[in-house]
């Protein structure tokens, strides 16, 4: 095992579209999976709007984002987790920019959501998030 280069993170971010959103409410931890995107500064997701997620957020906006992967025998991972605090992103156009990131970093036309961020900036609850990549660490096999 070692530790993976900054170059090493920023590719793998940049490459997967699987991670695991870190939250705590009332000093329990709480994890969702979910799809993200990057555009290199910000990792965007989202959770259900009102969900128990998002009222760990609105507690507690400090969250982990864990990525990973690994073959089936396990020889080969590679993992990294990006800590920082999320940013619930409320506006059409912000939220617009997440999910055509989400989209593009998954292999589609980038307006294939466009019709989930009008709903979500509608919905005075919804959780649309960005957290900064500014503090990351990442371990790998080799």
């Amino acid at each position: 095992m070692r530790d993976m280069t900054k170059d090493e993170m920023m590719a793998f971010i940049k490459s997967w579209t699987w991670g695991t959103l870190i939250g705590v409410e009332g000093g329990r931890p709480y994890a969702v999976e979910l799809s993200y995107g990057t555009d290199g500064s910000y990792i965007y997701c989202g959770s259900r709007p009102g969900g128990r997620m998002a009222r760990c957020i609105e507690e507690n906006p400090f969250v982990a984002f864990k990525i990973c992967d690994s073959d089936r025998s396990y020889s080969s991972w590679r993992a990294v987790i990006v800590e920082g605090k999320a940013e619930r992103q409320t506006g059409y156009d912000d939220i617009l920019q997440a999910v055509r990131h989400i989209a593009r970093q998954r292999g589609y036309d980038e307006r294939v959501f466009d019709g989930i961020a009008k709903k979500t900036a509608d919905d005075p609850h919804s959780n649309s998030l960005r957290i900064p990549l500014e503090t990351l660490s990442g371990v790998t096999t080799g």
